[in-house]
């Protein structure tokens, strides 16, 4: 379209050329009338072209506006105007941005568009803008959406009049994405810098981009040592070659690796690291990072490894337990064909005097000394263990009688030597049993059990003598079979009966269990020690009869207790090996639980290691079966032979008790100390109760308590008392070594 003034000009233009007379004249009276017409013609042409070009400009300023109404109607910003604090304006972003229509928002008082915690901010900012005349102003303003929702936006702000009023006219940007995001980096930051694990960033050419604080702690580097340098964790020559290839082949086809390895501290240290490394690639497939998260894993694998010695060695005297040697003369005996080998089991004499002499912290120190006097004298080429409390076995290369005499005379000169307990000499000897393989029998228990038989042939020889075995030993079976007798009779003839020891909360004083004891009074022999006839009992059965009896007689006990009001919240039994291989157990507990009017709750069983070992899957089997009576399964003597770890988390097991082995050492011996806190560790991580048994000063009992034991039981709060000495205790309310209250 031409221009309205270039229309114009060309118009007058156009008109002019056609008079053939001037325009102007020097009298316009005296002019021609076709000069008047031709003026009057230009005249009208001029004032139509004027009107034409007044109506474009009207045109175009309409057009000016429309443009600009659609420019803010149609902004990505949300715009809006205020007067007097009321929204008077806004376009349809802001209303959309805050959950309203145009018309819904127009009208609105401020106020309700802002978060509450803004409202007297917005004041003080009005007040100074008034005060000191501020015509712009820009800053972040967090507003509610209409459900609720919060919003962050920035605002920027300008007074102008509107309509012949003051007013504010803004333009604000929802922000809340890159507030949320500028939060979120924030907190990765301190993430970052405050993570336990060591942290890494390295590019795609494995260059130090940045490390963490703990990457300092652990390594010994500072940031300014290794940023912009190549990592290491990437060269052949650092994990090894084998791990290098492995991990770059899991980082290629996975885009991360995990694995441990030895790194080596600035001061020159190994200590061993857990690392995971994640590949990052851009939307390309291009590696632009590696981010590397790594854990210093000396305490986890010292507390691992302690956990693996507990479950093959004995932790008194560090020599193989029974489970372990039992394991290994096993697989001796099917890995011998023609080799004759023999199996020495060593008994000290009279050792249980030690224990009443000297307390059984003594006759802990004594089994050290001999222990390590033994492992000297049997040499490398044997295996040395401890199977028992006062009980030893020793695995010999050979089967020559004449020098396996020469060697267990050798042994019974070195247990006799005088050994030092408190300041006083003393002397131990010991009796030895010898069984050959393959005369003497072909499997660990056969050989094992004749070795037995000939050591109490040597120790009714008169001790510290030794014997090999020969079939007819058994024929002073019928010593035991007496014993055996008794015991039977026992039973039935209410020689037996039960102890109870407490078991307290150390932080409340309550008695939360009681362990029971069987005891018994023979009217002849008098007090026989439970680790006479208990083993005898194991060995010939009779532990069944004997199991069944502790059952019932708790029970019975439980309820006596009740109609007495004597409130004891828990009984723990003990279960053999040979009960978990009872098909009636289940049976005889329901029935011992209906008799007595008792809930299943109110029974503890406390099951062995060694007993779970022998059959592992039928034991895991026959707990779960106890465990859907209702009853409490606590694992008993832990650490002295459970051989498979990995199987403690699938038991359905309630508590835990940690051996008094580990429990007589605390707080005073380093490696009592870790062993106890790696014990408790690993049962709160499987969220068992830890019970420990043992603890007999103040000193052992403030340790386990701090430790985290969840019960205590030994000699410091009680010993083993009978139903009515239990009841006294109960109800004088206090410790006869402490002033912990009792309450019940």
């Amino acid at each position: 379209m031409l221009d309205v003034s270039q229309a114009m000009r060309r118009c007058c233009l156009a008109v002019l050329s056609t008079l053939s007379t001037p325009v102007f004249a020097d009298d316009l009276s005296t002019a021609p009338l076709t000069t008047w017409i031709s003026l009057s013609a230009v005249l009208a042409l001029l004032l139509a072209a004027t009107l034409l070009y007044l109506r474009h400009q009207g045109q175009r300023l309409g057009d000016l506006q429309t443009n600009h109404d659609a420019l803010i109607e149609q902004s990505l910003a949300g715009i809006y105007i205020v007067q007097n604090e009321i929204v008077v304006y806004c376009n349809p972003r802001a209303a959309d941005m805050l959950g309203y229509t145009q018309d819904e928002m127009t009208g609105l008082p401020t106020s309700a568009l802002l978060d509450a915690e803004e409202r007297e901010r917005v004041r003080l900012q009005l007040q100074r803008r008034r005060r000191d005349q501020i015509i712009d102003m820009r800053f972040q303003l967090r507003l509610r959406h209409r459900n609720g929702r919060r919003i962050d936006t920035e605002v920027h702000s300008r007074l102008a009049p509107y309509r012949g009023a003051d007013a504010t006219i803004g333009i604000m940007i929802d922000v809340s994405d890159r507030t949320e995001a500028e939060h979120k980096q924030r907190l990765s930051d301190i993430v970052f810098d405050n993570a336990a694990e060591g942290i890494l960033l390295t590019d795609g050419d494995a260059r130090i981009i940045a490390v963490n604080r703990a990457f300092t702690r652990i390594t010994g580097y500072e940031a300014d040592e290794v940023v912009n340098r190549r990592s290491r964790l990437f060269r052949v020559d650092h994990m090894g070659r084998a791990i290098n290839r492995q991990m770059l082949q899991s980082l290629d086809e996975q885009g991360c690796w995990q694995g441990e390895f030895l790194d080596r501290h600035r001061n020159g240290r190994l200590y061993p690291v857990r690392l995971s490394i994640s590949a990052v690639h851009d939307p390309e497939g291009e590696l632009i990072n590696n981010v590397c998260v790594f854990n210093d894993i000396s305490q986890h694998k010292d507390a691992e490894d302690r956990l693996v010695f507990l479950a093959t060695h004995d932790p008194l005297t560090r020599l193989t337990n029974r489970a372990e040697f039992l394991t290994r003369l096993q697989a001796t005996c099917e890995g011998t064909s023609a080799t004759a080998f023999a199996l020495l089991f060593i008994d000290l004499d009279r050792f249980k005097l030690v224990n009443d002499g000297f307390g059984h912290s003594g006759g802990d120190d004594l089994l050290r000394v001999i222990a390590a006097r033994l492992n000297y004298a049997v040499g490398k080429d044997a295996l040395l263990s401890r199977v028992g409390g006062d009980e030893f076995t020793v695995l010999t290369n050979t089967g020559d009688r004449a020098k396996l005499a020469l060697q267990v005379e050798h042994l019974l000169d070195e247990l006799a030597q005088p050994s030092v307990l408190d300041g006083k000499e003393l002397t131990v000897t010991g009796s030895i049993g010898i069984a050959v393989y393959p005369e003497d029998g072909h499997n660990a228990q056969t050989l094992l059990r004749h070795a037995e038989v000939a050591m109490y042939r040597a120790k009714t020889a008169g001790k510290n003598t030794y014997a090999f075995f020969n079939a007819s030993m058994v024929s002073q079976a019928s010593e035991r079979l007496t014993m055996e007798n008794a015991l039977r009779n026992a039973i039935t003839r209410q020689q037996l009966e039960l102890h109870y020891q407490p078991q307290v909360d150390p932080d409340s004083g309550l008695i939360v269990a009681v362990e029971a004891l069987a005891r018994w009074h023979h009217p002849e022999w008098g007090m026989i020690p439970p680790s006479r006839f208990i083993p005898l009992a194991e060995e010939t059965g009779l532990v069944l009869v004997l199991g069944h009896w502790v059952i019932r007689a708790a029970c019975e006990q439980i309820a006596r207790w009740d109609a007495a009001g004597i409130r004891v919240p828990r009984v723990a039994v003990n279960l053999s090996a040979r009960q978990f291989a009872d098909s009636s157990l289940c049976q005889v507990l329901t029935d011992a639980l209906t008799s007595a009017g008792i809930a299943p709750q109110r029974i503890e069983l406390e099951v062995t290691e060694s007993a779970l070992i022998e059959q592992p899957d039928a034991a895991v089997a026959l707990l779960n079966e106890l465990k859907a009576l209702g009853v409490h399964l606590a694992l008993d003597d832990f650490g002295t032979g459970y051989s498979s770890l990995s199987q403690l988390k699938n038991l359905p097991l309630d508590a835990l008790k940690i051996d008094r082995t580990f429990i007589d050492g605390v707080p005073n011996d380093p490696n009592d100390v870790a062993i106890t806190e790696a014990i408790v560790a690993m049962a709160r991580k499987l969220a068992l109760t830890v019970v420990a048994e043992g603890a007999e000063t103040i000193e052992q009992r403030d340790f386990l308590a701090a430790c985290g034991c969840d019960l205590i039981q030994g000699f410091y709060y009680s010993r083993p008392l009978p139903p009515e000495a239990l009841a006294a205790y109960i109800r004088s309310g206090t410790s006869r070594h402490s002033a912990t209250r009792m309450d019940l």
